[in-house]
């Protein structure tokens, strides 16, 4: 490969000599630069030796923190010139400082490990609050990005650039009062007190809500852990060295986060006291609701609304009840409504349209990795009137068929041991570890699948009877709580499966607890899960949203592994998965499904009526005694009996 800086000096000598140098503050020869070097292969160690550089920015800006971490300047300067001609972004505007946050703030996501802001970061950091003739406008706008680009950060930043002032000015207030008080800290008395809740975030699942609850409680100066709702996560209550800590922090101390996603919050918020002098309040539209029509909640104080997944919340009747009760509020008490902020990886626009007519957005915005500009603008530029859906391209997308349905769960066995047993990829080097979220098509089929798995796997691979289900688990959406427990089989084959809580289950998957997660769309939307290698959709295809959520859990910023995406299919729907490629831009690729192992019908042979298996090919190659008990675990673990009510039978040749 040639190295980019022998092309450099050419480059802007052409583009001095055209005068190119003199149009506008983003000048042509800049541009110029980047795109020779998208074109030329990139000698430097950027983790692509000689092939050229990717599109794809999740991947990109992980390789970016690599390299700074590592400290190869030079692999870092290509992968933010590569970058930034992919989101047109002005050199050094990813620095929190620059982007108008205060300084608490800045330092406390430096400490953090939030060195930069990802571009949707960015993007929202500088066009959602205009500042014209002296005024302050703060904008409301459909933050749209692909999975794992940062879009939570992307809404959360700019509430606390906000209200960060009054939140200090709160802060020192109380501490005033209580010193002049005697040291008492009696709330209700402290002047000079913000109106609460200043903002409210709407997610569709319990799950979501307690992971965005505690992201904006850890940038508020919280611990990095919460023993109930995280106890895999931190075995050990002190971290030496640790940067981000307690005395460290120079923010709002006081700040109250609070979360309305289930009946026990919900009794807490009628008879404990949950809501009072919260500031940053998350929840469900159901819960969130019905606290507003009880006139608990002080929804003529808000400041701020966002609502996350939006194409999955706004079609809900709750979160209509909700906005209509906002309107009321407002209404009686004669204030402005809320800026309203949607955010999704998935959002159309239908969804905005919809916001829109309704009054509860206007002249919304459409912040992107890339851009930020009238909703409306951007939509009259796309032909299909649509904003555009896309999944991550670092990641590769393949497909395998299964003759029939009954295939398709041995096919998942066999491809498990294979990505669990497969061989180091150097001399001396670990074997990979792989992480697998798996995809079935309702909860019922999650519970089904994970219950035959885990007594096919569990002797396999060094499995640990302790580990979990063979180091595999169910994740359910917070709806399904009432399928706690259920019987698998009947007569004496029947098993009994109890579920653990569905935040128990995920906290484990991300401290690496488990290594195979069993769940559905529906339950992960939005989820974080660190280092994700594999996602397998079983026996489904799905909408255009649906795929981008499900391929979503691998090619995140910070995940290392650029990750596959492999679908289990019946022939059918083959053309299913390829038209979702042409909308989505991606290419599915076809790969062999792992076969079953090669064996006939017992045969007796040899003095004494030994039995042995052949190789169906006739040859008299005995296969070892091992794989004949494992394949014949497999028939009793994953298959039923032909005359069983689901009708699942052996794959044919096998006894």
């Amino acid at each position: 490969a040639v190295g980019i800086s022998m092309w450099r000096p050419l480059i802007v000598a052409l583009c001095s000599a055209t005068g190119a140098l003199r149009v506008g503050p983003r000048s042509l020869a800049h541009g110029a630069v980047r795109r020779a070097a998208a074109a030329v292969s990139v000698a430097t160690d950027t983790g692509f030796g000689s092939a050229p550089m990717p599109d794809d920015l999740n991947l990109l800006e992980t390789l970016l923190y690599d390299a700074v971490q590592r400290e190869d300047y030079a692999a870092a300067a290509e992968l933010r010139d590569r970058i930034g001609w992919l989101s047109g972004a002005r050199g050094g505007d990813t620095d929190w400082r620059e982007l108008g946050l205060p300084e608490w703030l800045s330092d406390w996501l430096g400490r953090l490990g939030y060195s930069w802001g990802t571009r949707v970061q960015v993007q929202a950091l500088r066009g959602l609050t205009e500042i014209s003739g002296g005024q302050t406008r703060h904008r409301d706008a459909a933050i749209v990005a692909p999975t794992g680009s940062g879009k939570t950060l992307a809404y959360l930043l700019p509430l606390l650039r906000r209200f960060s002032e009054d939140l200090l000015q709160e802060d020192l207030s109380r501490h005033l009062a209580t010193a002049i008080d005697g040291g008492r800290t009696d709330r209700t008395a402290t002047p000079d007190a913000m109106p609460r809740p200043v903002a409210m975030i709407v997610v569709p699942s319990r799950e979501l809500g307690v992971q965005v609850s505690l992201l904006a409680y850890r940038l508020l100066g919280g611990s990095a852990g919460n023993p109930t709702l995280q106890p895999f996560s931190h075995p050990s209550r002190y971290q030496p060295g640790n940067a981000a800590n307690m005395f460290t922090y120079s923010g709002p101390r006081r700040v109250k986060v609070a979360g309305l996603w289930d009946e026990q919050m919900l009794y807490a918020a009628a008879h404990q006291d949950l809501l009072k002098d919260v500031h940053l309040l998350v929840g469900t539209p159901e819960h969130l609701a019905r606290v507003a029509t009880s006139g608990n909640l002080r929804l003529h104080q808000l400041q701020a609304l966002v609502i996350d997944e939006a194409d999955v919340c706004l079609p809900m009747e709750a979160t209509s009840q909700l906005m209509r009760r906002l309107e009321e509020a407002c209404g009686a008490f004669a204030v402005p409504r809320p800026q309203l902020l949607l955010a999704g990886a998935s959002i159309s626009a239908s969804h905005v349209e919809q916001a829109a007519r309704r009054g509860w957005v206007q002249a919304p915005l459409l912040v992107s990795p890339t851009r930020v500009e009238s909703c409306a603008a951007a939509l009259l530029c796309r032909p299909d009137g649509e904003l555009e859906q896309r999944v991550p391209s670092g990641a590769a997308h393949e497909y395998a068929v299964c003759e029939r349905p009954e295939e398709l769960l041995g096919t998942l066995c066999r491809l498990l041991r294979l990505l669990f047993t497969a061989p180091p990829a150097g001399e001396g080097a670990a074997r990979p570890t792989p992480r697998v979220v798996v995809f079935a098509p309702s909860a019922d089929a999650a519970v089904d699948t994970a219950s035959r798995l885990q007594a096919a796997l569990w002797s396999d691979i060094d499995g640990d009877a302790t580990a979990g289900l063979w180091g595999l688990s169910v994740l359910l959406p917070s709806a399904e709580d009432t399928l706690t427990s259920r019987t698998v089989g009947e007569g004496e084959d029947a098993t009994f499966a109890v579920l653990e809580s569905s935040l128990r289950v995920m906290e484990m998957f991300r401290a690496n607890q488990t290594s195979v997660l069993v769940t559905t769309a529906a339950a992960t939307r939005g989820l974080d899960f660190p280092q994700v290698t594999h996602v397998i959709n079983l026996g489904i295809v799905g909408s255009a949203a649906d795929y981008v959520h499900r391929a979503g859990r691998v090619g995140r910023i910070g995940q290392r592994e650029r990750g596959a995406v492999l679908s289990l299919l019946l022939p059918a729907e083959v053309p299913q998965l390829l038209q979702l490629g042409d909308e989505l831009h991606f290419s599915p690729t076809p790969t062999a499904a792992p076969e079953p192992p090669p064996l006939a019908q017992l045969a007796a042979e040899g003095e004494g009526g030994g039995a042995s298996f052949i190789a169906p090919s006739g040859d008299e190659e005995s296969i070892a005694a091992e794989e004949v008990a494992k394949a014949l675990e497999d028939i009793y673990s994953l298959y039923e009996g032909e005359g069983d009510d689901d009708g699942m039978a052996p794959p044919p040749g096998l006894p």
